[in-house]
């Protein structure tokens, strides 16, 4: 028989064996499973046993109690035939049992069956073992579709009330002289497998061989059951941390075990990693355990050995020791624990304790280790981009130093900026003394501490922080070393604002930096901070430093974004510059990058060149406006009106031309939003030009750029109107007329063919419902955008997926909450009438006094508009999201649109009888009708009837006792139900 028949009567046979509907036909075909496990080869074999455990898994509801009663006697029969291997067929037999034991209630008890069935047999207590280490796993196999309670009770049945029974069994089974050789191995599998399920507790073993045999088995050769032994010490290991619900008694027995059992075994551990050959030849495997075991050590036990130093030197010396091995992944692995400790060092010592002196100490050491692992390798090729590694071993190079630079924090935390540094600058020091000169990197290394340690040191630190600044001028010239002091200045600009002396040396020390290409990036960003910082110390130096800029950013040294952070720098100083020179240093920087746009944009075409460069240009003069402040200074005020008048003009242009150019036009909407946020008094007499503007280049070219402007606009419209009423007329104006144009875009075109538009689109009118509830639902194209963001919801991208659920939560909550309101107070609340304009229309035009105070009454909302709606449009809601809840919405997304359904399910359900002031009738059960419509959709085969059932009547429930909340959790759970039951089958 070939194995592709085979594999097609095995499926045959075991359809009959499930779906049967005669004892005879089930019983023959069980035999003929029996027959087929013993005549075919091992491939087929393991496939069959694949199969049977996805089948238990999947289709248990099919096969009724007799029939998995049955299955079960079946399964044991082939482990036990199958008692000498191999290996991987007793494991997916065993798997199958323990999912079968998981679902089959009528199982009473699982342990003591297999251990009836197997433990008498020396060949087959491994079976045994096999089965018991898959158990807690299955438990939490989330392909397993369980009721919450019987998941419970079953676990509590097969795991908790048989947790001593199975440590008797483990040491049992150590004692027995007559098993396999690899029944210890097995032994400590399940050990580990409990252990992890948190059914075992430190008190439960202490007293028994298992914490020795996993100790005993970190000598083993074979990497498998050392890895085996380093999973079980640390679930040991875990099991000793103090927890806050521990009874001073259980807490006083595991610090008895720890430091009288755990702390000698670690310490042989350690002795044990310090003399392995596998260590010293780099065999990361051996490594990576070690250090596991210690690190689990160290975590659990940090505050206590804060409170007894003493008592854990060996294990704080082990992890030290860990620290310098040349494993830069697995010492990563530490970091969290230096960080622990020194947490529980600051918050439980002072500094004249004994225990704050000895693990000063101990990072005093670990400041020294890690500068050697910041250190460059010597083979580091400087005239290569990637320093002669490739691309991924640089990126992690990098990571690493900047991770392990935490760890520097918690070292001068514990041992004082002032020791803490001192580390750095001998190490300097040596380098810059040494004959012959040492390499760079041994002076680079202590730099880059330096700059990791900045956080933590004061800007009042007087002792070695002038020594290591008057440092610079001795570094050899080397343009690593003076990127990196060049960055380590910038790092101290706030100790610099505190000691002025400095602020000439390190100007000038950066400035020479512009003069190398690989520096000039690290001179740009540390200009940026100096600039910040001491301002008031380089406003006299103004002039000398903008031409000095325009010398930089002509040569072309500088990178775009260096160009950004040096605007940013002279930004803060003119902002630091007193009259009468304010407005001079405004208009010299200003004026030429207007004048340069201006002939840029005069031009017939742009080159893509000459396009960057106007890019550029705006992003200048962006960034000098957001970062530049004048108060009270009338001069400089009249200057910057006259500016941004004359930059609306070359914005209008810009857009007249280039607005279908996403490049040019992201640089101008960023432009334009500064103008908004940072300078609304000068822009409002312009403020409709600058409106048109935004909509009609949405309009010409569909890009969601401007519908970002627009929602930046939205943001502070407050402060562009006269009054808060002109200021909504505005925005809702500007909202309405980019829906239309919106609107029409996406009938023609498919949501996910413009995902960053829709996204963009529905960010807009959620923040506009937000603003103004009013105005904006009660647009005449407000349905046609309810409509527009039903259909919007199957987009495939994520982003824009989450922008339409937050609309839709941003227009459904509130409502809800309203309904509520109005039901608890008898309609107290001001209503909005239903009309095409949001609003009751007045039998003679209102007054502009009457307009302004129903625009901005804070108690109106448009309750029955939005009820009105959801009415009409509900179903095809609810059929959206349900359907991307089942199926296509991201995994972030559930949680907002199960929100989003429940509170459509109250508006629907509360919101047309409360809207008629009859506040004490009922829920209606609309949304049962929809959801018993949509459910009726799905295959059984895909949603069994029976969950259909149990979901109708919850929901019927919760909605009669207005649950909400339980709605939400209610679709969740369903929807994750529903993709694990069909991820399962396809």
């Amino acid at each position: 028989m070939s194995n592709q028949a085979a594999v097609s009567e095995f499926v045959n046979a075991l359809s009959a064996l499930y779906q049967g509907t005669t004892l005879q036909g089930r019983t023959q075909a069980n035999s003929w499973l029996e027959q087929f496990q013993k005549t075919l080869g091992i491939e087929v074999r393991l496939f069959a046993a694949q199969t049977l455990r996805n089948k238990i898994i999947s289709d248990f509801s099919e096969l009724g109690e007799p029939g998995a009663l049955q299955l079960r006697d079946s399964v044991v029969n082939h482990l036990r035939n199958a008692r000498s291997g191999p290996r991987p067929l007793i494991t997916h037999l065993c798997l199958a049992l323990a999912d079968l034991a998981v679902q089959l209630g009528a199982w009473k008890d699982p342990f003591a069956d297999m251990t009836g069935s197997f433990l008498s047999d020396p060949e087959s207590v491994s079976c045994l073992l096999e089965f018991l280490a898959v158990l807690p796993e299955e438990i939490e196999n989330d392909r397993i579709l369980l009721p919450t309670d019987y998941f419970r009770q079953r676990a509590a049945e097969l795991l908790t009330q048989r947790a001593g029974d199975l440590i008797q069994l483990l040491v049992q089974c150590l004692q027995q002289p007559d098993l396999k050789a690899d029944a210890h191995t097995k032994v400590l599998v399940c050990f580990k497998s409990w252990l992890r399920s948190g059914e075992i507790t430190l008190m439960m073993i202490q007293n028994t061989s298992l914490i020795e045999l996993a100790f005993a088995a970190l000598k083993a050769e074979d990497d498998s059951v050392f890895e085996t032994a380093v999973d079980a010490i640390c679930g040991v290991l875990g099991e000793t941390r103090i927890d806050h619900d521990d009874e001073p008694e259980d807490a006083r027995q595991k610090s008895i075990s720890v430091e009288q059992r755990l702390v000698p075994q670690l310490s042989a551990v350690a002795a044990q990693m310090r003399v392995d050959p596998l260590v010293a030849e780099g065999d990361e495997g051996r490594i990576r355990g070690y250090c596991r075991v210690l690190t689990e050590a160290g975590e659990a036990w940090a505050q206590r050995i804060v409170l007894n130093i003493a008592a854990f030197e060996s294990t704080v010396g082990a992890l030290v020791d860990c620290m310098r091995l040349d494993s830069l992944e697995v010492i990563g692995m530490m970091f969290e624990f230096w960080a622990v400790l020194a947490d529980n060092t600051m918050e439980s010592t002072v500094p004249c304790d004994p225990a704050r002196r000895a693990l000063a100490a101990v990072y005093e050491t670990l400041i020294d280790v890690i500068t050697r692992h910041l250190r460059y390798p010597d083979s580091f090729d400087t005239t290569d981009a990637h320093g002669g590694m490739t691309a991924k071993e640089r990126d992690d190079f990098r990571e690493f130093r900047h991770n392990i630079g935490d760890v520097l924090k918690d070292c001068v935390r514990v041992v004082g900026q002032t020791k803490a540094l001192a580390h750095p600058y001998n190490t300097m020091l040596t380098g810059i003394n040494s004959t012959p000169q040492l390499p760079w990197q041994e002076i680079e290394a202590p730099l880059f501490a330096l700059r990791a340690m900045g956080a933590e040191v004061s800007s009042q630190e007087n002792v070695m922080l002038p020594k290591i600044m008057d440092m610079f001028s001795q570094f050899p010239a080397h343009p690593r070393l003076r990127y990196a002091a060049t960055l380590v200045i910038g790092r101290y600009t706030e100790w610099t604002q505190e000691h002025p002396q400095y602020v000439q040396f390190q100007l000038n020390y950066i400035a020479e930096g512009f003069k190398v290409r690989e520096v000039a990036a690290a001179s740009a960003q540390s200009l940026k901070y100096l600039c910040q910082d001491c301002s008031k110390y380089l406003a006299e130096h103004w002039a000398n430093m903008l031409k000095f800029y325009n010398e930089v950013v002509a040569s072309g040294t500088l990178d775009d974004g260096d160009v950004i952070e040096f605007s940013q720098a002279l930004a803060h100083v003119v902002s630091a510059v007193p009259e009468p020179d304010t407005h001079l240093a405004i208009e010299a920087f200003c004026l030429p990058v207007g004048q340069e746009l201006g002939v840029l944009l005069q031009r017939s075409e742009l080159t893509s060149s000459e396009k960057q460069k106007t890019i550029l240009l705006f992003e200048r003069m962006g960034v000098f406006l957001r970062f530049m402040h004048v108060e009270d200074n009338d001069p400089a005020e009249i200057l910057l009106s006259r500016i941004i008048n004359e930059s609306w003009s070359l914005v209008s242009t810009a857009l007249q031309r280039y607005a279908a150019d996403p490049p040019v036009a992201e640089s101008v909407a960023k432009f334009v939003r500064v103008l908004v946020e940072y300078y609304p008094n000068i822009l409002r007499p312009i403020v409709v030009q600058v409106i048109d503007v935004v909509v009609s280049s949405f309009q010409r070219t569909g890009l969601g750029t401007y519908l970002w402007l627009a929602r930046r606009i939205l943001n502070v419209y407050q402060s562009l109107g006269v009054d808060e009423s002109a200021s909504l007329q505005l925005v809702t104006s500007m909202i309405e007329r980019l829906s239309e144009a919106a609107l029409a875009l996406f009938q023609n075109t498919s949501f996910s063919d413009i995902p960053e538009t829709t996204e963009d689109y529905f960010n807009l009118v959620e923040r506009a419902v937000e603003t103004a509830p009013g105005y904006v639902i009660g647009m005449p194209t407000f349905p046609y955008v309810v409509q527009a963001a039903v259909a919007a919801l199957e987009v495939n991208h994520f982003h824009a997926q989450m922008a339409v659920i937050y609309m839709w939560t941003q227009v459904l909550n509130p409502t809800k909450r309203h309904i509520r309101l109005m039901r608890e107070n008898r309609s107290t609340l001001q209503m909005t009438p239903a009309s095409p304009a949001g609003r009751a229309p007045p039998a003679s035009p209102a007054s502009p006094m009457r307009q302004r105070r129903r625009s901005v009454r804070p108690d109106t909302y448009p309750v029955e508009h939005v009820v009105e709606l959801c009415s009409k449009h509900g179903f095809d809601l609810t059929v959206k999201l349900m359907h991307g809840l089942m199926r296509n919405f991201d995994h972030e997304a559930v949680s907002a649109a199960a929100d989003a359904l429940a509170s459509l399910t109250a508006v629907v359900s509360d919101g047309p009888e409360v809207t008629k002031a009859q506040y004490d009738s009922p829920p209606l059960a609309i949304m049962c009708e929809w959801e018993q419509a949509m459910l009726s959709q799905i295959p059984d085969v895909n949603f069994p009837a029976a969950d259909k059932q149990a979901f109708m009547s919850e929901l019927a429930e919760y909605i009669q006792t207005r649950q909400w909340a339980k709605i939400k959790t209610l679709v969740s759970d369903t929807a994750a139900v529903f993709r694990r039951r069909n991820a399962t089958k396809k």
